[in-house]
């Protein structure tokens, strides 16, 4: 167990390995037995994003409609879900998570939610995606970690293909690139999402942070589009409170080339 500066308020043990819920003045977060945060929760405020990588991950609504239907590839504490089921009132939300203890934590002290709107599958989410013969999504979020950084899984060379089959035209993926222990499977994935993506992608760097977001685009950004996306982004801040105007100047910071025009 790893020593924690807040309180450890439940602890439990499956095949994968220990799962710990601490708390801490104004969170709560879910851990896998060491310092990094598999999920943060405001105890005021549980709907909203607690963490920096997942405001980030959030921009890719920047480049799609309002979602009506999402697939979140690795759900932990649930964050990602709960943001999106409040946020939009007409989407529905699917999440794979293969540990079933997970999912009862989640339930249990992350405010997860029982509503018709939203399915949890406990499954493998490579067995999920195999099996998968549902409507195509206009979001698929992929956070798919274990302690060690990003799961086996997202380093497949065929990873990202099957996901943009998942997706609508117009659609967008976000993924997590945190590689923690695994730096160097991070280059072949980033690759991977180039090709698959045909070149469609953008990066965001999280702030005082050593993972950054991957944004796969299933239509390409047109000439001339920032003024329309600052509107948005604009919009999206008075919605949600997240800072999408300082968010969408990152990405045109570190990804220049796309937005000239």
């Amino acid at each position: 167990m790893a020593h924690y500066t807040g309180k450890l308020v439940y602890s439990c043990w499956d095949a994968e390995g220990i799962i710990e819920v601490v708390d801490e003045a104004a969170t709560r977060s879910l851990h896998f037995g060491t310092q990094a945060r598999q999920t943060t929760m405001f105890l005021h405020d549980p709907h909203a994003l607690a963490l920096s990588y997942t405001r980030c991950m959030m921009t890719c609504l920047l480049f799609a409609e309002p979602p009506r239907q999402a697939l979140v590839l690795g759900m932990g504490g649930g964050a990602l879900v709960r943001f999106l089921l409040r946020q939009f009132p007409h989407c529905r939300v699917e999440t794979v998570e293969k540990r079933a203890r997970v999912i009862e934590v989640a339930r249990a002290f992350f405010h997860l939610p029982e509503e018709p709107r939203l399915q949890v599958f406990l499954a493998d989410a490579a067995a999920f995606l195999g099996a998968d013969r549902g409507e195509p999504r206009d979001l698929v979020l992929v956070d798919l970690h274990d302690s060690g950084g990003m799961a086996p899984l997202v380093c497949r060379p065929d990873f990202f293909a099957v996901c943009r089959q998942r997706l609508r035209q117009g659609g967008v993926l976000a993924v997590n690139l945190w590689s923690g222990s695994r730096d160097d499977a991070l280059k072949g994935v980033m690759r991977n999402l180039r090709l698959h993506f045909d070149h469609q992608v953008l990066y965001l760097p999280v702030a005082g942070k050593r993972n950054c977001i991957g944004l796969g685009l299933t239509a390409p950004l047109v000439p001339g589009r920032l003024p329309a996306l600052q509107a948005r982004a604009r919009e999206l801040q008075a919605e949600t409170g997240i800072d999408f105007p300082l968010l969408l100047g990152e990405l045109v910071r570190v990804n220049p080339g796309a937005f000239q025009g």
